[in-house]
């Protein structure tokens, strides 16, 4: 849904309230649904995987940096719905253990996401939930092929690293943890290297980053100017 969601941010002003959303999608129709059976699912949908809701510090945070580096936002759109969406999320570990070049089973993430779930959905829920979140993962370019998902390895940006960083700081991650959580994990890259980009990140303004003798300090809460309380 990374072109919904672009085509919704492009109509919505970021300080717009929770209401606005919905009105754009369901009544204004700015996605281009042909019923409104269409656009009420879309909505529904969109809500659930990325909160649409400025009272959401995630949200906020999301917002501020759409707008920071266009090509960052595949990456950041998965960061947000992995966060939001715990049945998205129990496929996390399966494809960031993947190596590049390697096929993606539908069998193996539908046992993934049967597992998390206790087995308690049926078949085609699960069938229907494994496809949406190999769809996640190829719009953000960890996958590539329409019918046959080949991992490839996506080069992360300093944006997606800054939300990567504040997700990890709001479950309580602090120093060089914060590079080795697994939202760091989506960025396929090294602490190391992880380390350097976070060096763009704050050139960018995104964090605060000092590091020497083997400390590390980030934080990147300045991201949402209102934090405190819930994140998700």
């Amino acid at each position: 849904m990374l072109q919904e969601l672009e085509m919704l941010f492009a109509v919505v002003a970021a300080d717009a309230p929770a209401p606005a959303y919905r009105q754009a999608i369901v009544l204004g129709n700015v996605l281009g649904k042909r019923t409104l059976s269409t656009r009420k699912e879309t909505g529904s949908r969109l809500k659930t995987l990325h909160g649409l809701d400025p009272s959401k510090p995630l949200f906020r945070v999301l917002r501020r940096l759409w707008v920071v580096d266009a090509s960052a936002r595949p990456q950041l759109a998965l960061l947000n719905g992995l966060a939001r969406d715990p049945l998205l999320k129990a496929s996390l570990s399966q494809v960031t253990a993947m190596p590049p070049g390697s096929v993606l089973q539908r069998a193996e993430m539908v046992q993934a996401i049967a597992a998390f779930t206790h087995e308690r959905l049926g078949t085609r829920v699960l069938d229907a939930v494994a496809r949406n979140a190999s769809s996640s993962w190829t719009q953000s370019a960890h996958f590539k092929g329409k019918v046959k998902k080949v991992r490839q390895t996506v080069e992360p940006r300093p944006a997606s690293l800054a939300l990567a960083l504040w997700l990890g700081y709001a479950e309580g991650k602090r120093g060089k943890a914060l590079l080795k959580t697994p939202w760091a994990a989506v960025l396929d890259t090294s602490a190391a290297a992880l380390l350097e980009l976070a060096g763009q990140a704050k050139r960018l303004g995104l964090l605060r980053l000092s590091h020497g003798g083997g400390v590390v300090a980030i934080d990147p809460t300045g991201l949402d100017p209102l934090h405190g309380g819930a994140a998700f």
